[in-house]
């Protein structure tokens, strides 16, 4: 690695995880701090769930197959996040305006964000491939020359998620620089491409009823989801030929991409900045109506001008819609031979609430609302308006999206479920609730940990702390109450009683917070 790719590398990964901020005082050091915990948490999370999963398959007589199950799954993970995080890490990031302006060659900028996005791969690869060393290698005396394989077939797999995720956004953002609202057309695109991904993983995991054997269909739906899949088997001394042909394709397509990827690096982003500065231009002329609704239009403005921003905002309003449309077209007949367990219509209309509520708490870019201020905060710290308006009209942002999947799906339950007067009613509350919650909570989190000297909103959108807490006790408040519904340890009206009115006792709290933390 050359002395200016190795700077680039630095300052790139510094500016989208500020870990330096772990050894200094003040809010930036207790943020980071907090980063760490969680992420340091969920990783002992994950590794903990693989171990048992790999000791699950060796109960069942099938450890031979760890390897090749862990590598293709964390391969399938490594493909998803690729597609989220390519644009915006690549492509129309937030640094390329002043990185042109080095003495450094366009080769030497583009292999230094492969090498960011190579990094986050590979710690989830290694949070997958250690497990299957652990428990796959003791467990079949697997042979040296197997184990020097695996362990550099580990470091060798995220090159073709890699791959995939930066060719695909590359089209994305070149079919959306042809368009006025750029961002919203390039996060379109993306979610289509995530939902096609997402439709043909599900349809590889039938499996045919004359299959009996574990260990086939387990292989059968390994090549199905993830093709290259087939050259990762680790049972012999004749794998290791499929093994080494893996390797060798991987970086035949990671040389291709360096070279093509770095030939019209400079001019995608190029054109895409002179799509950002015409908008930007546009946009200083707004007609104010009134001090609330200037400052929503802001929001919806900072919303809609960054890719990170926007797909990560509305993820779950466009997975509510999606799925709800889906639900009202084919009903819960047929809905219910996707998933994986015996779900009967009773069930499904007293958990439809939790269900929306999860979707709403994907949707949350008030976690992110003050810290998108950047260098610009400047700006709200000068204007003669009380903080809770800005308090306002960041949560209206959210608000706005959440009611658009909310109406869509609740006319979906409706006409689809029939639910009686008392499940219509949780139905309306108990996601109304659960916005509120998240919303104020996300807010409260973001006045807490504010981040404004970002280079790329990378960090801010995805792996900052008010993101990751929000994110985390989001999926807790709704895992538990599903949990007790499912097992039916007490009643369904107390369940949504207790939960209406902590969620809303909670939101008032954090409304209030919001409103006093100075973040000056």
């Amino acid at each position: 690695m050359t002395h200016k790719l190795w700077i680039l590398f630095k300052n790139d990964l510094t500016s989208s995880i500020p870990f330096h901020q772990l050894f200094r005082s003040g809010k930036q050091s207790n943020g980071a701090k907090v980063t760490a915990i969680v992420l340091l948490f969920m990783g002992i999370f994950l590794l903990s769930y693989n171990i048992l999963t790999a000791k699950t398959l060796t109960g069942l007589n099938q450890a031979n197959l760890i390897p090749s199950y862990m590598l293709s799954v964390s391969s399938i993970m490594m493909l998803f996040l690729s597609l989220l995080r390519a644009n915006g890490t690549i492509f129309d990031s937030s640094d390329f305006e002043q990185l042109s302006t080095y003495p450094i060659s366009d080769k030497e900028i583009f292999i230094s964000k492969l090498l960011h996005l190579y990094l986050f791969n590979l710690l989830i690869s290694l949070l997958f491939s250690l497990p299957a060393l652990i428990v796959w290698a003791p467990n079949t005396a697997a042979s040296s020359v197997l184990i020097v394989l695996f362990c550099i077939t580990a470091l060798i797999t995220p090159v073709i998620p890699i791959c995939i995720g930066v060719i695909l956004g590359s089209l994305v953002y070149r079919f959306a620089a042809y368009f006025q609202q750029m961002n919203l057309i390039a996060v379109f695109l993306s979610l289509i491409l995530l939902s096609v991904c997402s439709y043909f993983m599900i349809m590889a995991t039938k499996q045919p009823d004359d299959v009996q054997d574990i260990g086939t269909a387990l292989y059968s739906q390994m090549t199905s989801m993830y093709a290259p899949s087939v050259l990762l088997q680790f049972d012999s001394a004749a794998s290791i030929f499929p093994i080494l042909t893996f390797v060798i394709i991987s970086c035949l397509l990671l040389m291709l991409l360096i070279y093509i990827g770095s030939k019209y690096y400079r001019k995608l982003n190029l054109r895409l900045l002179a799509i950002k500065t015409r908008n930007n231009i546009k946009q200083q002329t707004i007609k104010q109506r009134s001090i609330f609704f200037a400052l929503w239009k802001k929001e919806m403005t900072t919303l809609f001008s960054s890719y990170n921003y926007l797909l990560n905002s509305i993820l779950g309003t466009v997975l509510l819609i999606f799925l709800s449309t889906a639900f009202l077209l084919f009903g819960p007949e047929k809905l219910t031979t996707v998933i994986p367990m015996s779900i009967s219509i009773e069930t499904m209309t007293n958990a439809f609430p939790l269900f929306i509520a999860a979707m709403l708490l994907i949707s949350n870019p008030a976690t992110a609302a003050l810290s998108m201020e950047g260098n610009k905060i400047w700006i709200l710290k000068t204007l003669p308006i009380e903080q809770k308006s800005i308090v306002h009209a960041k949560l209206a942002c959210t608000f706005s999206l959440h009611f658009i999947g909310f109406s869509i799906s609740m006319v979906a339950f409706v006409l689809r479920l029939s639910p009686n007067l008392e499940q219509l009613i949780w139905a309306i509350f108990i996601p109304l609730s659960y916005s509120a919650f998240i919303s104020t909570f996300g807010l409260m989190l973001n006045f807490f940990y504010p981040y404004f000297s970002w280079k790329n909103d990378m960090y801010i959108v995805k792996q900052s702390p008010p993101v990751l807490i929000s994110a985390l006790t989001g999926m807790i408040t709704v895992f538990v109450p599903l949990a007790l519904i499912f097992f039916q340890v007490i009643p369904l009206f107390l369940i949504y009683l207790i939960l209406f009115i902590l969620l809303i006792g909670l939101a008032v709290i954090f409304y209030q917070w919001a409103c006093t933390i100075k973040f000056i």
